[in-house]
């Protein structure tokens, strides 16, 4: 379990900092209303959103659109079940200024119930690597979006319809199998997101211990993404209060999804439910995973360097700054940046955008601490250690939350219990998750409200046994990974002593290969003086100058001299 791209000695001097939960204000509460998780470091995310149609209510609704995009900070944010055509969703759509949309066609037949419509908003920065999209339905399109490094990302957004017209609804399925098979063979990473119409919760059982009746035709499409490796991180419902895709009177279920493919699922990072709270524009909650951005930053940075035939970068060790070189950094940029405000007022934006950048850059390079590091060097830790921190982090915040109601608990509200309940079943799955380290496996309350007899101390001293337990587990797993790079690093070493010499010995003394390209060589001959230009008869020259311009002379020992 290592990652030629790690290097071990960083992450031994500079691990992971874990959750400080002291550090944390009021405003930090997971129940405050004022709270909004920000999402992972590092990341980009894929979202959809059944918006119930934009003709009745239009501008609320885009106006809802907006602030959910602004407020989770949306990279690809699917809207399905629209009504409209792709000029209408383009006028619209001018509200989100900061997003391209791309829609699909709207069938207006008489015979069709679900008039469908799909649309993908991408964020402006991202929607330049945009190729191509294509809309193969009214309910149906893709998007190929390319970027450097030869990678290739397809996105998927479907509308499929309900039970109600199975025609169109085997259509759709239809369609959307044979894109996706299409995008497999020719080994694009891609996504699927969007309203499915169909219960993952109720077919589980039917896939693991009834195979055949799983590959029956009604459950073709759940079989086909599972069978193929597809995976899907939307929370799962174990309750009836639970936060689930799809509310109606008293049903709750998720039917939206965002599925990753084989290729893609390996920079999975999490997945979770938005809760909309407003059942009159839509009765479904936006579903948002994210993904690791090291997906899209590693491509581009190295095919940008081997663009400009560089073999290192520099990147700057932010976790390991202390805020006195912060202060430092910041005293140092200012008296860099000496021009007079009145000059600086006068010139382009553009003009002005570099001249921060510039000294920023060069303040950066003076004062942080820096490492330079190969083209293909990515700062991953390993899937599962990341997923760990992520629990534990996650845990220190419901602790940190309880201990604030534990010490406000006027603030108590019935929304805090709504709220509980879907932080109770991420809490469940990781308790599930690592059950070999709890033991027994904490009990939790369904309802905060039977915490208040207590003022929440028998919750909090379980939270907080637990929070230790996972701390112990993270740093287990820390020491391991440390363990694990080290040995394979010295692994290496041992074999390029048999194997290659050369790259032992730089590796053994610390050092790496340095070269000097000459494009030109002048031979200074006292009657026939010559300038090389092709790289071959510069190749020739070179050798023969280093044999021969220094003459090796050979001379016994001297002990032997004196012997004879």
């Amino acid at each position: 379990m290592t990652d030629n791209n790690f290097n071990y000695d960083s992450f031994i001097r500079n691990p992971p900092n874990p959750l400080d939960i002291d550090n944390l204000s009021l405003q930090d509460s997971l129940f405050s209303s004022t709270f909004s998780s920000p999402p992972p470091c590092n990341s980009f995310n894929i979202s959809c959103f059944n918006i119930n149609g934009l003709k009745m209510f239009s501008q609320n609704k885009i106006e809802l659109l907006n602030n959910f995009f602004s407020l989770k900070h949306i990279s690809f944010g699917g809207v399905v079940d629209t009504h409209l055509h792709p000029k209408q969703m383009h006028f619209l759509s001018k509200r989100l200024s900061n997003y391209t949309v791309f829609s699909s066609v709207l069938d207006t037949s008489q015979h069709v119930r679900s008039f469908g419509g799909v649309s993908l908003f991408i964020e402006n920065s991202l929607a330049s690597h945009v190729h191509t999209y294509f809309s193969l339905s009214s309910r149906l399109l893709f998007v190929d979006l390319y970027f450097k490094g030869h990678v290739k990302l397809h996105i998927f957004v479907v509308y499929i319809p309900p039970t109600s017209d199975q025609s169109l609804r085997n259509e759709t399925i239809n369609l959307l199998i044979s894109a996706l098979s299409e995008a497999k063979r020719l080994d694009f990473y891609h996504a699927i997101c969007g309203d499915f119409n169909l219960h993952l919760d109720q077919f589980y059982p039917i896939y693991f211990n009834q195979p055949q009746i799983a590959s029956k035709r009604i459950h073709r499409l759940f079989n086909f993404l599972l069978s193929n490796g597809y995976v899907n991180f939307t929370p799962v419902n174990f309750s009836p209060a639970s936060l689930g895709t799809f509310h109606h009177a008293d049903l709750i279920s998720r039917i939206d999804y965002v599925w990753s493919c084989p290729l893609l699922k390996r920079f999975l990072l999490t997945s979770v439910i938005f809760d909309a709270c407003d059942a009159t524009f839509s009765d479904h909650n936006p579903v948002i995973t994210y993904y690791d951005y090291s997906f899209l930053s590693s491509s581009i940075k190295p095919a940008r360097a081997r663009q400009l035939k560089r073999h290192s970068r520099r990147i700057f060790s932010f976790d390991s700054v202390i805020p006195l070189q912060w202060d430092d950094f910041s005293v140092h940029v200012d008296n860099l940046c000496n021009i007079s405000p009145t000059i600086f007022a006068s010139w382009h934006v553009n003009q002005m955008c570099e001249y921060l950048h510039a000294n920023i850059v060069a303040g950066a390079n003076a004062i942080l601490p820096a490492r330079i590091v190969g083209n293909d060097y990515t700062p991953k830790l390993p899937k599962d250690l990341e997923t760990l921190i992520q629990h534990y982090r996650f845990l220190n915040r419901v602790l940190h939350s309880i201990k604030l109601l534990r010490n406000y608990p006027h603030t108590f509200s019935s929304s805090y219990d709504r709220k509980w309940s879907g932080y109770l079943i991420r809490l469940n799955n990781i308790f599930n998750l690592y059950k070999s380290t709890f033991s027994p496996v904490p009990v939790l309350p369904s309802s905060l409200l039977s915490c208040r007899t207590d003022n929440f101390n028998n919750l909090l001293h379980t939270l907080l046994h637990a929070s230790k337990l996972l701390r112990g587990l993270h740093l287990l797993n820390e020491k391991e990974f440390q363990d694990s790079s080290i040995m394979a690093h010295l692994e290496s070493r041992d074999q390029n002593f048999d194997t290659d010499i050369s790259s032992f010995i730089n590796s053994a003394l610390s050092r790496s290969r340095h070269r000097i390209v000459l494009d030109r060589v002048f031979i200074d001959h006292p009657t026939i003086p010559q300038l090389l230009t092709d790289p071959k008869d510069i190749s020739v020259a070179v050798t023969h100058h280093f044999q021969h311009a220094v003459p090796i002379k050979s001379y016994p020992p001297y002990a032997y001299i004196s012997v004879t």
